[in-house]
């Protein structure tokens, strides 16, 4: 059996008084004065730190087909993904050398004069990236359902 100490019987105390005062702090006018003026007393003395954007991982939309890009709009803007469209083969390997590290997944069209060499440039410079290959003749499920599951 250990021996009764002060600090056994002070615990409780010392956390009801904790919470009061961060409630207190947190709820009135006073504790959101003394906050700012900590907030900007941090400020001058580490300078201003601007907090860093999320940046949202992208789906690229190789395609000159304005439903095709709607359509993947529709299936990814909901769930947090930037869409980013290039409407030829040469816009679209500009993107995929500028922006690789960003892009999550690529959707294709095979139809496109030079989407083979997308294809294997999408695949070197983004292996992780879900390649999504439209056929010529698709219907709107043949782009919505990939891309659902590759997200």
């Amino acid at each position: 059996m250990q021996p009764y100490s002060l600090f056994d019987a002070s615990w409780p105390v010392v956390l009801a008084f904790g919470l009061v005062g961060t409630l207190t702090l947190g709820l009135t006018n006073t504790g959101h004065d003394v906050c700012g003026e900590m907030l900007s007393w941090a400020a001058s003395v580490h300078g201003r730190v601007e907090p860093a954007l999320p940046v949202r991982p992208q789906v690229l939309v190789i395609t000159s087909n304005r439903d095709d890009q709607t359509r993947v709009a529709l299936t990814v803007i909901p769930r947090g993904y930037r869409v980013v469209v290039a409407e030829t083969a040469a816009s679209g390997s500009e993107i995929l050398r500028s922006q690789a590290s960003r892009i999550c997944v690529v959707v294709l069209d095979t139809k496109m004069r030079g989407a083979e060499s997308i294809a294997a440039m999408a695949q070197s410079l983004v292996p992780v990236a879900k390649l999504i290959k439209l056929r010529p003749n698709h219907a709107a499920a043949d782009v919505s359902k990939p891309l659902s599951d590759a997200i």
